[in-house]
């Protein structure tokens, strides 16, 4: 993989996806493309991004303007809002097929959570669906998870009992049969620091309005010493952000 390629599928930040960059295209479309195309693919919700700005020269980049459409029947037009959010690249690789997303600096984060009578929050309907996606590409992360999708599919199994009972089972063992099927070492990715300057929650609980602001805001680091696979880490990362609602 020559260097423009590593550094393309590492600056896919939210919503990477572990694909080859083409060397006679734009690689700020290029990571466009991807965060509204991985954005959709976890979420189930329409992605986009005004501009992907990255410079191979500094290994930093700029995205603007990060949307991601609500669920619907709900008040806000937006789930999530960001305007500018800055990445800065580790220069010397760690460890072989590791590249590391040093920081991320978020500018603004909008979190627009609406939870009607009866009804889930659009938040927490985003976390399942996301945490369930998560879990059938890589079950062997969410054990819990990938049990209970399993038993559901398999209709003589219980749910609940057998994801209590069986964590490891089912999903994890087919997962890393097809894994090794395909052979090729995959490279991997992980981020240091989430830093995010102002969060702004919308909150709407049953007709009633609050709004909370929260200020320099540090999130956990995703990916660990190792790193993950860079097609989950869009995933990862919207369940970072998405959690601050729950979590405030």
């Amino acid at each position: 993989m020559n260097k423009l390629a590593v550094l393309a599928f590492t600056l896919l930040v939210t919503l990477s996806s572990m694909l080859w960059f083409l060397a006679n295209g734009s690689i700020n479309e290029y990571l466009k493309s991807q965060i509204e195309l991985q954005g959709h693919y976890y979420s189930g919700q329409r992605a986009s991004v005004d501009l992907a700005d990255f410079s191979s020269s500094t290994s930093t980049g700029e995205f603007t303007n990060f949307n991601l459409l609500n669920i619907s029947a709900h008040q806000a037009k937006h789930a999530i809002i960001i305007d500018v959010a800055n990445i800065e690249l580790e220069r010397q690789p760690i460890q072989p097929l590791l590249t590391t997303i040093n920081t991320i600096t978020i500018n603004k984060l909008i979190l627009n959570s609406e939870t009607n009578p009866g009804k889930t929050s659009n938040i927490d309907q985003l976390i399942e669906k996301i945490s369930s996606t998560l879990a059938q590409d890589y079950p062997e992360l969410y054990p819990a998870i990938s049990a209970q999708i399993y038993a559901k599919n398999n209709p003589q199994l219980n749910a609940v009992e057998y994801a209590q009972k069986n964590p490891q089972a089912g999903p994890i063992i087919e997962h890393t049969k097809a894994k090794k099927k395909r052979g090729k070492p995959q490279g991997k990715i992980n981020i240091s620091t989430i830093m995010i300057n102002t969060v702004v929650l919308n909150i709407v609980n049953n007709g009633l309005s609050e709004k909370i602001e929260l200020h320099d805001v540090k999130l956990t680091a995703i990916g660990g010493q190792q790193g993950i696979i860079s097609n989950q880490l869009g995933g990862e990362v919207l369940l970072a952000l998405l959690q601050l609602a729950v979590q405030n």
